[in-house]
């Protein structure tokens, strides 16, 4: 896997879903950024359902538990809800677990 994170985000055409692709390796101190990026997606079109794409990425167990924590309640972590637009309804993100 990379070092690094690497994200693509590809919005579909009716605008109603944002795909953020990963790659590399997540762990709880860099999963930051994703919630940044889903609250950014979910901010310049609100309502919007945001799936995280894991599949080509290795997540440490306490960063998945978080990201599927996150994907059921709707709440972010605190750094990021305390920027604008930081809260999304429950299950407005949803996950691609990466392979086993």
């Amino acid at each position: 896997m990379e070092p690094k994170l690497r994200v693509g985000i590809r919005f579909d055409l009716d605008r109603r879903m944002a795909r953020l692709e990963v790659r590399g390796r997540v762990t709880e101190q860099n999963s930051r950024v994703l919630y940044v990026l889903v609250r950014r997606a979910n901010t310049a079109l609100p309502g919007l359902t945001v799936l995280l794409d894991l599949r080509r990425a290795t997540v440490t167990e306490d960063a998945m538990a978080g990201l599927v924590r996150s994907s059921e309640t709707g709440s972010l972590p605190v750094p990021v809800v305390h920027i604008k637009g930081g809260t999304l309804a429950p299950r407005q993100l949803s996950i691609l677990a990466p392979a086993a």
